[in-house]
């Protein structure tokens, strides 16, 4: 029973091996669903998610920082013309295991809404954060895809409650 667990210890370790980032940093963009949870539910549908800034730097195989600007886009459910819009900045640090990222961030976010008649109201986030694991392939080269998904919870100036999303992308990313 030691031998079989000795080879399957080896054989993951030199799975994920392979899998090793071979680069220092990244940029890229992303696009997906961004689905609303929680007391965000009652008042959105699942909606479009846009990663318009994916980017990390790793200072070694295992540790890095990543940075992530996007926004999710939420139509209600009972009334016409009525839109929910979140954006977030994204900082943190990122966490690798072969091509696996976790990326726990603290985000600064914005509420907008839009109502029928044309008004936009915005509301400041009071604070943040993001969990997101993202799952990286190759394409050869300095090219890759990534596989994300992402939970986002959030607080709004005048409102009580916290608000979450679950977000799934996926992206184009550059490696250097």
């Amino acid at each position: 029973m030691k031998k079989v667990l000795l080879l399957f210890t080896i054989a993951i370790l030199s799975a994920m091996h392979s899998f090793a980032q071979e680069s220092k940093g990244y940029i890229g963009v992303s696009i997906g669903l961004a689905a609303p949870m929680g007391d965000t539910a009652d008042g959105a549908d699942a909606g479009l998610e846009l990663g318009l800034i994916n980017a990390g730097y790793r200072f070694n195989e295992t540790w890095g920082a990543t940075l992530n600007w996007g926004a999710s886009s939420h139509e209600h459910p009972d009334f016409e013309d009525f839109t929910i819009g979140v954006g977030y900045l994204a900082i943190g640090p990122m966490i690798s295991f072969g091509g696996l990222d976790i990326k726990p961030q603290y985000a600064f976010t914005a509420l907008v809404i839009n109502d029928s008649l044309g008004n936009e109201t915005t509301y400041d986030g009071e604070s943040g954060f993001i969990l997101g694991a993202t799952y990286n392939f190759s394409l050869g080269g300095n090219w890759g895809i990534a596989a994300n998904a992402d939970y986002l919870n959030f607080t709004s100036e005048g409102f009580d409650d916290s608000d979450s999303i679950f977000k799934l992308s996926v992206g184009v990313r550059y490696n250097f």
